[in-house]
C-alpha cells in the first residue's frame, strides 16, 4: 500500500532549476534558431547573421521562461497538468512579448524578425511563432510524462505481484517445518507457530517497494530463531553485516529466502554442527550480501522449490534495473549465494 502523503498532483514540466533541464532548453533554442536562420537565408541571405540574431533572441526567451517556471516551482508543484501547462504557455509567450518590445522599441537597429517573409506587426509575428512552438513542445512533454507514468505503474504492479507471491511461499515453507514437528514434539510445534505468527506479521507490515536493511535483517533473525529452535546446536549462525548501513533499501523478503535456501540445502542435511555465515559490505556505493553454508553429502539429492530465487531475481531487476546481480558459487566445500545492489536511501 502506498503512502497517502505521496499521492499528489505531479505536473509534466521538467525541473528547470536543474542544470540538465537548462542545457536541453538551450539546445532546443539553438536548434530552432538554426531552422529559422536557414529559412531566412533562403529569402534574404546572410545565414550567420540571422543565426546569431535569432539564436540570441530565442535563447533569451527560453532562459527567461525557464527562470520564471523555476522560481514558481514551489507553487505549481501540486497543480493539475492543464493548469501547469497553461502557466508555462503564458510564461513563454509573455517572455516573447517582453523581448519583442525590447528589440523593437529599445534596440530598433537590430533586425530580430523571426519570419522575414511575413509582412506585418513584429509582435504578431513573434507571438504566433512562440504560440505554435510552445504548444508543440508542451504537448510533447505531456505525452512523454504520461508514457513514463504508465510505464512506472506497470512496473510497480508487476513488482507488487511478485512480492505478494513471496509471502504465501514463505508461509508455506514455514508451515511445512512446523507440520513435521506436530507429532514428534507438539509443544515445540506450538512454540514455533507462535514465533511464525510474529514473523509473518512483521513481513506483512512492509509497505512500499522496498524496506530498510535493518527491517529485512530483523525478519531474517526471527526466521533463524525458528530454525534454531528446531535444529538446536546443529545450526550455528555468524552475522558479519555491521558495515551495511541500516537505512540501505532492499526489496522485502530478499535476504530471508537466501538464508532459508542455505538452511534447507546445506545445514539441515548435515548431521553435526554447521555454520551459516551471513556477510555484508559496502564498497563504492555498492552493497554486497553473501550467505555461506557447508555442502552436505545429501545436498545434491534434495530438490527444493526455486520459485523464491527466481522471484528474487525479478524483484531485484525491477528495483535496480541493470544494477543488481544474484549469483551462486562453490569453493572449498562451501556453497555461497551472493547478491549485489546499489546503496539507496530513498526509493529509486
Amino acid at each position: 500500500m502506498r503512502d497517502g502523503s505521496t499521492l499528489k498532483h505531479q505536473h509534466f514540466l521538467p525541473d528547470f532549476c536543474r542544470l540538465e533541464a537548462v542545457f536541453y532548453t538551450t539546445l532546443i533554442a539553438q536548434l530552432l534558431a538554426i531552422l529559422l536562420a536557414l529559412n531566412t537565408s533562403l529569402h534574404q541571405g546572410g545565414f550567420w547573421l540571422a543565426l546569431a540574431l535569432n539564436g540570441l533572441f530565442i535563447l533569451w526567451v527560453a532562459l527567461i521562461s525557464a527562470g520564471v517556471i523555476c522560481m514558481s516551482k514551489k507553487w505549481i508543484t501540486d497543480w493539475r497538468a492543464v493548469n501547469a501547462g497553461l502557466f508555462a504557455f503564458a510564461a513563454i509567450n509573455a517572455s516573447t512579448l517582453l523581448l519583442t518590445w525590447v528589440v523593437t522599441d529599445l534596440l530598433p537597429h537590430f533586425n530580430f524578425m523571426l519570419a522575414p517573409q511575413f509582412n506585418g506587426n513584429a509582435y504578431l509575428k513573434h507571438l504566433s511563432m512562440s504560440s505554435i512552438v510552445s504548444a508543440i513542445i508542451l504537448r510533447y512533454l505531456y505525452m512523454q510524462h504520461q508514457w513514463k507514468k504508465q510505464t512506472k505503474a506497470e512496473a510497480e504492479a508487476t513488482l507488487d505481484a511478485l512480492q505478494a507471491r513471496m509471502r504465501p511461499h514463505f508461509l508455506f515453507n514455514s508451515l511445512n517445518t512446523i507440520a513435521s514437528l506436530t507429532r514428534e514434539n507438539p509443544a515445540l510445534a506450538e512454540t514455533l507457530t507462535e514465533d511464525l505468527s510474529e514473523l509473518f506479521r512483521a513481513s506483512m507490515q512492509a509497505s512500499g517497494r522496498m524496506v530498510r536493511f535493518s527491517q529485512e535483517q530483523a525478519l531474517t533473525r526471527q526466521y533463524l530463531n525458528i530454525e534454531q529452535t528446531r535444529l538446536g546446536e546443529r545450526l550455528q549462525v555468524n552475522w558479519e553485516t555491521d558495515s551495511v548501513p541500516d537505512d540501505a533499501l532492499i526489496p522485502p523478503l530478499s535476504l530471508q529466502p537466501l538464508v532459508e535456501n542455505a538452511v534447507y540445502h546445506g545445514i539441515e542435511p548435515c548431521e553435526g554442527k554447521s555454520l551459516l555465515t551471513i556477510k555484508g559490505s559496502l564498497i563504492k556505493n555498492k552493497i554486497t550480501l553473501s550467505i555461506q553454508n557447508p555442502i552436505a553429502e545429501q545436498q545434491a539429492a534434495r530438490k527444493g522449490n526455486h520459485i523464491a530465487i527466481e522471484n528474487l531475481k525479478l524483484r531485484l531487476q525491477s528495483c535496480f534495473p541493470d544494477q543488481s546481480d544474484l549469483g551462486f558459487s562453490i569453493a572449498d566445500e562451501v556453497y555461497q549465494a551472493q547478491v549485489r545492489f546499489p546503496y539507496h536511501q530513498k526509493q529509486p
